[in-house]
C-alpha cells in the first residue's frame, strides 16, 4: 500500500522534502493570494474598471495587507499545517486568522491616514475577507480531495470495500481512515433498518445484514470489513455464510478494537483477515481468575511439555499469575528455547530455569525440581497426541502417555508436590484409538496412586486451534499451496477451542477439582470438518470447489467420525463454574482390573505390540476399538 508522498508524488510528479523548501513555498503562494485577492476586490468594486486615484489606493494598501496578514497567519501556524488532511479545525482556524488580519488591517490603514478612510471603498476589506478565505482554503481543499479520491482514477486495482458496523462507529472509521487510504468505501451495512437508503460521508447504507450477499453483488465489492461489536463469532459467522452463497473471491477482514480509531492511531496494520478463530472462538471473560491467581501467586510451578502448543500457553497464563518460580521441562531443545526467549523478553523479573529433561527418566525430573528446592504445583502436559502416527508407534505412546506420566506421578508424591494437574483428551472417552487409549489409562494411574498428599487432577477437553497437531494449520499450508484441502470424511465431527480460552479453562479447572477427579470442559458443538475447510478456504478469499477443491481421503487408523468429552451414562456434573464439569469422586466408570504398571513396563521394553493391545481391553472396557472396525467395514462396503 502506497504513503500518502508516494501518492501526492504521483498526483503532482514532485514530492517536497525539505521543511524549509516547503514553508517558503506556503508563503510565496499566501504572498501571490493576498496580492490577487487584493486587486480583484478592487476590480470588482468599480467593474473592472479601477480610477486613477483608487490605483495609488491600492498600491498603498498593499504593502499593508501583506505585512499584517503574513504576520497574523505566522502566528495562526497556518505555514505548517499538512495541507493533504486538512480539518473542520483548520477551517476554523483559518476563517479566524483572515479575519483578524483584515480587522488588524483595517486599523493600521486607519491610523495611517489620520484616522479616516477617505478615499478607500469600505467594501474593500470585506472583498478581501472572502478571497483571501476562498484562497487560502480552497487550495487546501482542493489538495485534500486528490489525496482523498485520486484512488479512483490512479488504483483500479484496489479493494471495494462493504463496511458492517454501526453508524457512528462506521463514521469514526471513515474519518481516521482519511490518513490510511484501505481501498474504496462502497456500501455500509448497519444493524438499523431505519438508516437504509442515508448516507455517510457519501456513502450509501444499504440493506441489512440478510441481505449482505446481495450488497456485495450489486456494489461488486472484493471486501467485507466488520467492525466491533459485529465482530463476534456468532455474528461473524452469520455474515461469512450469508456471502458464501457468492460465487468468486471476496476477502473479510476486521478491526479487533475501535479504540485505536478514536483516538487517531489506526494504521494498516490495525486491520487484519478475519481468521477462522474469529468464527469459532467463544469468550470466557466471565470467569473468575482470582481463583487461579490465589492458587498460583508466589508457588514454584513446573509445566512438562513446556514447549507445546499447550504447553507455551500454560506458560504465559501461569507467568501472569506472578508465580514464585518457573520450571520449564522440555524435550524438544527449539521449542525449550522458544518459550524460555519469550518469556524472559515478556517477564524479566521472573525467575525461570528452562530445563532439556524427558518425562520417562525419573532422575531428570527430580534434578530439574533440586534446582528450585522443591515444586509445589505440577502442570502436566507432556504427551504424544498424533491419533494416526501412534498407531503405528504403540511402544512408544504407552512409554511417554503411561509410563512417562506414572514416573512423573511418582516423584511428584516423594517430593511431596502439593497438586498435579494432567492436561488429557476428549479422545479418552471410549477411545478407538492408541493415543485416546494411553490418556485413558494414564488418567486412571494418577486416580488409583496413593497420594500421600499430592492432589492428582485430569483435566479432558478437545481440539484446540491452531495447535502443532491440529487439522487448521494443514488446511492453510494446503490452501496455500493452490489445494487440495483433504478431509478424511464428509460426516467427520470435531470440537474446538482456541488454545488461550482451553488453557485459561485448564487452569481454573486443576484448581478448583479434587484429588482423583476428572474435570471436563464444555466444548460447545462439535462442528464439521468439511465445513471448517469451506470456511477456511472462503476467509482466504477463494471459493471452495473453483479455487480450492475438497477431497475425501477416508478415515485414518485409530480415527472416529465424531469425539465425545462425556457420555450420557457417565456420572458427571456441573460445577460452580459454567463450562466446567466433574465426574463424581469414585464414579468415573474406570472399571476393569487394577492398572500394573510393571507388566505395561515389561510389554514396552519387549515392544510387544499385541500385548499393549490387550492391556487396552483389559484395562479400559469402554473402548470402541471393535465397534471401529465394524464402521470401518461397514464403510468400505458402501464405497
Amino acid at each position: 500500500m502506497k504513503t500518502g508522498n508516494d501518492k501526492i508524488q504521483g498526483i503532482t510528479g514532485i514530492v517536497i522534502e525539505s521543511p524549509l523548501i516547503r514553508r517558503t513555498l506556503i508563503v510565496i503562494w499566501h504572498i501571490l493570494g493576498i496580492c490577487a485577492s487584493h486587486w480583484l476586490a478592487f476590480q470588482l468594486r468599480f467593474d473592472f474598471d479601477v480610477p486613477l486615484v483608487s490605483q495609488v489606493v491600492f498600491w498603498n494598501t498593499l504593502p499593508i495587507l501583506l505585512i499584517v496578514c503574513l504576520l497574523i497567519f505566522h502566528l495562526f501556524r497556518l505555514y505548517s499545517g499538512l495541507w493533504a488532511y486538512f480539518s473542520i479545525d483548520d477551517v476554523i482556524k483559518t476563517v479566524l486568522a483572515v479575519f483578524c488580519a483584515i480587522i488588524t488591517s483595517a486599523f493600521v490603514i486607519f491610523a495611517a491616514r489620520d484616522f479616516t478612510f477617505e478615499g478607500i471603498p469600505r467594501s474593500m476589506f470585506f472583498l478581501d475577507y472572502i478571497f483571501i478565505i476562498g484562497w487560502i482554503g480552497g487550495s487546501r481543499v482542493v489538495i485534500r480531495y486528490f489525496r482523498q479520491h485520486r484512488g479512483d482514477n490512479l488504483e483500479q486495482d484496489e479493494d471495494r470495500i462493504i463496511l458492517v458496523g454501526r453508524t457512528e462507529d462506521v463514521d469514526l472509521l471513515i474519518r481516521g481512515t482519511r490518513n490510511v487510504r484501505l481501498g474504496k468505501f462502497v456500501a455500509i451495512v448497519t444493524d438499523d433498518p431505519g438508516q437504509d437508503g442515508t448516507t455517510i460521508h457519501g456513502i450509501g447504507i444499504s440493506g441489512s445484514f440478510d441481505e449482505i450477499a446481495g450488497i456485495v453483488e450489486k456494489n461488486r465489492a472484493s471486501c467485507v470489513l466488520v467492525l466491533p461489536p459485529f465482530n463476534r463469532p456468532g455474528q461473524m459467522n452469520a455474515i461469512v455464510d450469508q456471502c458464501s452463497r457468492i460465487k468468486r473471491s471476496l476477502k473479510f477482514r476486521t478491526i479487533p478494537s475501535l479504540a485505536e480509531i478514536a483516538a487517531g492511531r489506526l494504521n494498516v496494520s490495525s486491520i487484519r483477515k478475519v481468521d477462522i478463530e474469529d468464527l469459532l472462538g467463544r469468550g470466557t471473560a466471565d470467569l473468575d481468575r482470582s481463583e487461579v491467581r490465589r492458587f498460583v501467586k508466589g508457588k514454584k510451578v513446573m509445566i512438562t511439555g513446556a514447549g507445546g502448543s499447550i504447553g507455551q500457553e500454560l506458560c504465559r497464563q501461569i507467568a501472569g499469575y506472578e508465580p514464585l518460580c518457573m520450571v520449564l521441562f522440555e524435550i524438544s531443545e527449539f521449542g525449550l528455547y522458544e518459550i524460555e526467549r519469550g518469556l524472559k523478553r515478556q517477564y524479566p523479573n521472573l525467575n525461570l530455569v528452562a530445563f532439556a529433561g524427558d518425562i520417562r527418566h525419573p532422575e531428570e525430573i527430580n534434578a530439574a525440581i533440586d534446582q528450585v528446592g522443591g515444586i509445589d504445583i505440577i502442570y502436566h502436559s507432556a504427551a504424544y497426541k498424533h491419533v494416526p502416527l501412534m498407531e503405528s508407534n504403540v511402544a512408544a505412546c504407552f512409554r511417554t502417555n503411561v509410563l512417562g506420566t506414572a514416573r512423573l506421578a511418582k516423584v511428584a508424591i516423594e517430593r511431596k508436590v502439593d497438586r498435579f494437574v494432567m492436561i488429557s483428551s476428549d479422545k479418552a472417552v471410549r477411545p478407538t484409538s492408541m493415543m485416546g487409549a494411553t490418556k485413558r489409562i494414564a488418567e486412571r494411574v494418577i486416580a488409583e496412586l496413593p497420594s500421600n498428599g499430592t492432589t492428582f487432577v485430569s483435566v479432558r477437553f478437545g481440539n484446540v486451534l491452531e495447535s502443532s497437531g491440529s487439522v487448521i494449520p494443514l488446511f492453510k499450508e494446503q490452501i496455500a499451496r493452490g489445494g487440495p484441502v483433504t478431509v478424511t470424511s464428509p460426516d467427520v465431527k470435531r470440537f474446538f477451542m482456541t488454545i488461550p480460552e482451553a488453557v485459561d479453562l485448564v487452569l481454573l479447572a486443576g484448581t478448583i477439582g479434587r484429588n482423583g477427579e476428572i474435570m471436563v470442559l464444555d466444548m460447545g458443538e462439535s462442528i464439521k470438518i468439511v465445513d471448517l475447510a469451506r470456511k477456511l478456504i472462503e476467509l482466504s478469499g477463494l471459493v471452495p470447489d473453483k479455487d480450492i477443491k475438497i477431497e475425501f481421503t477416508g478415515m485414518r487408523p485409530g480415527e472416529k467420525e465424531f469425539e465425545e468429552v462425556m457420555t450420557r451414562d457417565e456420572n458427571v456434573v456441573q460445577t460452580a463454574h459454567r463450562n466446567i464439569w466433574v465426574f463424581k469422586r469414585g464414579d468415573d466408570h474406570a472399571g476393569g482390573a487394577h492398572i500394573d504398571l510393571s507388566q505395561i513396563e515389561q510389554a514396552v521394553l519387549r515392544n510387544d505390540v499385541k500385548e499393549l493391545r490387550g492391556f487396552v481391553r483389559k484395562y479400559v472396557p469402554e473402548n470402541m476399538f471393535g465397534e471401529q472396525a465394524q464402521s470401518r467395514k461397514g464403510t468400505e462396503a458402501q464405497r
